[in-house]
């Protein structure tokens, strides 16, 4: 994701690239370090409550038929999901609009992932999302803690990080094609794997980064998709379970 931060503070000026854009590279203390975290746990917590938010307002709009997956409204919130996204980057160190950008942004990817949710209701399969939110929670608890804890950096991971994920999306469009089932099933476990590493990637960022809000909201957007990327493949590798009953 974008930080385009000034390298202030004298960090390395061969600065590691953090979702396409340098991150700024300071010296920081455990008080700072321990604060930003603070930020983003509370940040990544509000912006799960607002996706929660955006799922209830999107299955209560899905009573109306235009609004499916593959339907037009449903490309124009994805329109609008990318929109929001740039603009809580954009905009994250500008006081009052950088919450309304990361909370707007978190609210319509619940809108976005709504027929999905409601799909797994209608059929009889809302255990799925219960068990996807504890397989999530606890990944992204056990994982955070090794993240902060660790003595391992894994800064120089995003190359590999950002290859994975483009290998990902390449297999996945293939398979579209392919229809493989043994490919479908790679994907989906590739995809938690990745994100998770994604997961503990972003989680380190503050302990390397200035203590300012909008790097915290930074790392927030980063945080926040690492969990509902894992979640949603979760999600996919439980009703393949499901199909196989």
């Amino acid at each position: 994701m974008w930080n385009n931060q000034n390298n202030r503070g004298g960090g390395n000026q061969n600065q590691p690239m953090w979702r396409g854009q340098p991150v700024a590279y300071n010296q920081m203390t455990a008080v700072e370090s321990n604060s930003l975290i603070q930020k983003v746990m509370w940040f990544t917590s509000f912006s799960i409550l607002a996706a929660a938010a955006g799922v209830y307002a999107g299955v209560n709009i899905l009573k109306h038929d235009e609004y499916r997956f593959g339907g037009g409204s449903s490309i124009l919130w994805f329109i609008l999901e990318i929109g929001l996204m740039i603009g809580a980057y954009a905009l994250r160190d500008r006081p009052g609009i950088n919450f309304v950008m990361l909370y707007g942004f978190t609210f319509v990817t619940g809108i976005t992932i709504a027929p999905l949710m409601k799909i797994l209701v209608v059929s009889g399969n809302s255990g799925i999302i219960l068990q996807a939110l504890m397989i999530t929670g606890a990944l992204t608890f056990g994982l955070g803690f090794y993240a902060w804890t660790t003595k391992k950096d894994f800064s120089g991971w995003a190359p590999y990080l950002f290859v994975a994920v483009l290998g990902l999306l390449i297999v996945m469009v293939l398979n579209i094609f392919l229809h493989s089932t043994f490919l479908y099933s790679v994907i989906m476990y590739a995809g938690v794997l990745i994100f998770s590493f994604y997961l503990i990637f972003d989680i380190q960022r503050a302990k390397k980064v200035q203590n300012t809000v909008g790097n915290a909201i930074a790392i927030t957007i980063g945080v926040y998709l690492d969990i509902l990327n894992i979640f949603l493949f979760v999600i996919q590798i439980l009703m393949s379970f499901q199909s196989r009953d």
